[in-house]
């Protein structure tokens, strides 16, 4: 009898998916790869994904499994040339250092694991080793990279700063010119009691008291003292009858201001073009001071006078035009610097203090070991000045002209990690206890950081 229905017992096989195997890493057994696997967080990147943007410092170990990743180190917001990083590198903690910012992109599909300082504490030793060897070699390369980035990057600087200094020499040439000389040399000198003055404060030995003696008994001095500080520019309610009392209101650091910017008034007449420059220097002078006092081993007397003088050279370029002896558009080309530089010569003031108003335009596209030793210090601080004066007006310097700033502030001594800080944390204070001290118009370029604040 046929059976039509028969039941039969049969073995069913379900396959189970299959695992996908841990990729091996060169020096990496298996177990150690999966053991990483299981404790570690596991980060797959698409081409053109951060694994780390502008990073200060990290204690991770970042170990590529898959695909690559190109590091780039920015000092003070300036890229290095990037470094690439493979399949089994491993980016070992990123040293926190000032200036300093870490960037790491994949360039293709990428797997990374990072291993924390205490995830890495609970791998098996192999897998520990395994890590600190493949960081250690990562390591010695990420030190290298930024070593050569530094090299190429002060290569580079060398270079475009000589290329900048042989343009700048055309536009010095003409200067030299004898008829330019002459022009120069035409030019009145200042009056005796400001070359006095200035010649004093600008020698080391000088006490300030000294200083003010000699202006107390020069009637001259002490009339012009009086005579600008009852002026409607100061516009203080009650008279000041005495010198030792405008001393006394005014500071001396003041005092000596007013008497220098009078004097250089008789030799370059304040007019309707060149009043924007007079009190851009007087302001400067100020921010200079105020500089100066932060920083280490800097006369401050000189800072002053050189903040005062710095942009002569743009007030013999308007006598030039007023004369219409040459050309208004070739007038313009000329180095303002120099120009000023050798104005002061010829007035008889010290050598120092014409260098340095001659090199002041260095610290924009030099770093400090580039500029002379005996003058940077004080064209870093005229630097610094102008830096400053930009923030309290609300146009920031453009970074190409800001590049070597924070050098210039380490170099001084300068305890503010940034010129903004410098401004809140040093300027702006003492501009505020000193404001009412100040003309006019002065204040009036000090904008509205420091009025609020007195306020």
């Amino acid at each position: 009898m046929m059976k039509f229905f028969k039941s039969r017992s049969e073995k069913i096989v379900v396959e189970e998916p299959a695992v996908a195997k841990a990729p091996v890493l060169e020096g990496w057994t298996e177990r150690e790869i999966v053991s990483v696997y299981n404790a570690a967080p596991v980060r797959n990147l698409r081409r053109g994904d951060g694994l780390f943007v502008d990073l200060h410092s990290t204690d991770s170990f970042f170990v590529i499994l898959e695909g690559f990743l190109e590091v780039v180190v920015k000092w003070d917001e300036h890229k290095g040339r990037p470094g690439t990083f493979y399949k089994g590198d491993c980016i070992a903690p990123l040293p926190k250092s000032p200036g300093l910012l870490y960037c790491g992109e994949a360039i293709d599909q990428t797997t990374v694991i990072e291993v924390t300082p205490k995830v890495l504490k609970l791998l098996p030793p192999e897998a520990q080793l395994s890590i600190y060897k493949s960081a250690a070699t990562s390591t010695s390369r990420i030190n290298a990279y930024i070593r050569s980035v530094n090299g190429e990057v002060s290569a580079k600087n060398a270079m475009l700063s000589s290329y900048i200094t042989r343009n700048d020499a055309v536009r010095r040439a003409p200067i030299e010119t004898e008829r330019v000389q002459a022009f120069v040399r035409n030019i009145p000198g200042l009056p005796a009691h400001a070359m006095d003055l200035a010649l004093k404060l600008l020698q080391d030995q000088t006490s300030v008291q000294e200083v003010v003696e000699a202006i107390k008994l020069d009637a001259a001095t002490a009339s012009i003292v009086l005579r600008t500080v009852n002026s409607a520019n100061y516009g203080f309610q009650k008279k000041i009858e005495s010198f030792y009392h405008a001393c006394m209101i005014l500071g001396f650091n003041n005092m000596y201001t007013l008497i220098m910017r009078e004097a250089i008034n008789t030799a370059l007449p304040v007019t309707s073009d060149t009043r924007a420059v007079h009190n851009h220097s007087c302001l400067i002078s100020i921010l200079g001071y105020e500089v100066a006092r932060v920083c280490k081993d800097i006369q401050a007397q000189t800072v002053t006078t050189a903040g005062l003088l710095h942009d002569v050279g743009k007030g013999v370029q308007f006598l030039m035009k007023r004369a219409r002896w040459l050309p208004d558009d070739y007038i313009d080309t000329f180095n303002s610097a120099k120009l000023g530089a050798d104005l002061l010569k010829a007035w008889g003031l010290p050598e120092r203090l014409s260098q340095i108003v001659d090199c002041q335009q260095l610290p924009e596209y030099n770093p400090p070991d580039l500029v002379p030793a005996e003058l940077r210090r004080e064209a870093g601080v005229l630097h610094i000045a102008h830096v400053i004066e930009a923030l309290i007006q609300g146009t920031p310097l453009p970074p190409d002209a800001t590049i070597y700033t924070k050098d210039y502030m380490k170099m001084l001594g300068i305890p503010s990690a940034s010129p903004q800080d410098l401004l809140k944390e040093r300027v702006i204070p003492s501009l505020t206890r000193n404001i009412h001290r100040l003309p006019r118009e002065i204040q009036s370029l000090l904008g509205k950081s420091v009025k609020e604040t007195v306020q």
